[in-house]
């Protein structure tokens, strides 16, 4: 037998019933229906902050519930088939669902987009691959030589020919001295010592 949730009518009939004391077994026999069902309707729909139940309350969150749930979607699949389309031609989620609204065709978020490319990927699909993301060939580093700001062919200063030394001459040298002093008594004063030389290509 097919489950069938309460309507109005019988939520205010479980509320009265509930009411003069009535058991969810005997609430079930007045309704007619089975005792799960009414089991199920106070376990969902009762005020959590009491536990008491009221028709109008477990109307609304029934009827809330319901609309957030993902096997009643509001989007069809003619709605999903003009969006896969895009996805095909390279559009990203974003492109599509900001397109869609533009024209006046659908309003779509991009997350929801996303969420119907990984189900379709579960279920075997090809959607994901026109992601941009998907393009990225991506490694991990650790373990291995990492060649990021390296050139290739290119040679480190300390592996040049010893003849390159010979293009450049010094041409100046001098030395500059500097004196200072501290407030420390150990360390009065002192001298520190530059040293300068140029070189030019010859």
């Amino acid at each position: 037998m097919k489950y069938r949730q309460l309507d109005g009518e019988e939520r205010s009939a479980l509320a009265a019933l509930r009411t003069v004391g009535l058991k969810p077994a005997e609430i079930a026999r007045e309704l007619g229906r089975h005792r799960s069902t009414v089991w199920r309707e106070l376990k969902r729909n009762a005020a959590p902050y009491d536990g008491r139940y009221r028709a109008q309350s477990a109307q609304q969150r029934a009827h809330a519930r319901r609309y957030r749930s993902r096997r009643n979607s509001q989007f069809g699949r003619g709605h999903w088939e003009r969006v896969e389309e895009l996805l095909r031609e390279e559009w990203s989620p974003e492109q599509v669902s900001g397109h869609l609204r533009l024209q006046g065709e659908l309003a779509i978020s991009h997350e929801t987009i996303y969420r119907h490319i990984w189900r379709d990927l579960r279920g075997g699909g090809t959607l994901h691959e026109h992601l941009r993301g998907a393009r990225k060939s991506c490694r991990k580093r650790y373990g291995r030589y990492d060649s990021r700001g390296r050139l290739a062919g290119k040679r480190m200063i300390w592996v040049r020919p010893t003849r390159v030394e010979a293009f450049f001459t010094p041409v100046s040298r001098s030395t500059s001295f500097s004196s200072y002093t501290t407030g420390e008594p150990a360390f009065r004063s002192g001298v520190s010592v530059a040293r300068r030389t140029s070189i030019r290509p010859r």
